[in-house]
């Protein structure tokens, strides 16, 4: 008898348990958006106009694009609550005594949010809760990239939460670190989960090596952890000058069923 061969899944989409069908719009639509961005960066100039584009996007439209996206990522959130990290932010706020002095709140930014996780806590967190495309009335339409450019505010707290594997280009993702580090207040805290086969299983990423691309943003590690599925990281922000380091595409392991998910950061 033939044993059948696994189905490979990318190493951005995390492997929730939703109905089949959900699983394959994510699966699509993160594979479909690193090729958008993969064009884009090669042709900066009119890469709107570029016809690759315009079909990759037709296509996105196929699928409902991130509307889909983001019900399919609720329905996981809803049946399993281990996805939803700020039960884990909210130990760790607690257990190191994170708090504002009375009369006042952590000012809180969460990244590409299905839901104010934070409503409850609002006596001490005032959320900033943002994503692409909200899928609830509590939730600001705004790209990270962008946002609050013009009037930059500082945050106690970020957030990023099965964000940077969303992001389609290595290059995008250092910039989305280095922005963190720009709107996050000096001794502010950045939270950051990710799938664990994108530090375990890369060929271009490791958990030292990750450690080492915050370390010279001048954020520190102070929790970490990983569950079956997800690599868990606190760090904060020494508030001193950042000693920014490059770090390029570079192979740490080697091997024929490692996944190519990077980090690129330019000094």
């Amino acid at each position: 008898m033939k044993s059948r061969r696994k189905r490979y899944r990318p190493v951005t989409e995390y492997n929730i348990k939703t109905p089949h069908r959900d699983n394959k719009v994510i699966s699509k639509l993160h594979t479909i958006n690193k090729e958008i961005e993969k064009i884009s960066g090669k042709k900066e100039k009119e890469s709107h106009a570029d016809p690759r584009i315009i079909s990759l996007k037709k296509c996105v439209e196929e699928l409902g694009g991130l509307d889909a996206y983001q019900s399919a990522s609720k329905l996981g959130e809803a049946h399993h609550g281990n996805i939803n990290s700020a039960k884990w932010v909210l130990q760790k706020l607690k257990e190191l005594n994170i708090r504002k002095e009375k009369g006042t709140k952590l000012k809180l930014l969460d990244v590409g949010a299905l839901d104010n996780h934070y409503r409850k806590q609002k006596k001490w967190i005032d959320c900033t809760a943002i994503d692409l495309n909200p899928q609830n009335g509590c939730i600001i339409k705004a790209d990270f990239f962008t946002f609050q450019n013009d009037e930059p505010m500082l945050y106690d707290i970020i957030v990023l939460s099965l964000v940077l594997n969303f992001v389609g280009s290595p290059a995008r993702r250092g910039e989305m670190l280095k922005k963190c580090r720009a709107i996050c207040k000096p001794l502010g805290h950045l939270f950051i989960v990710l799938p664990l086969a994108c530090l375990e299983n890369s060929r271009y990423l490791s958990h030292e090596l990750f450690q080492e691309m915050l370390e010279s943003l001048g954020c520190n590690l102070t929790a970490s952890h990983s569950s079956q599925k997800l690599s868990f990281v606190m760090c904060q922000f020494t508030g001193e000058p950042s000693q920014r380091k490059a770090f390029p595409k570079t192979v740490v392991r080697n091997g024929i069923k490692r996944n190519n998910f990077s980090i690129v950061m330019t000094s």
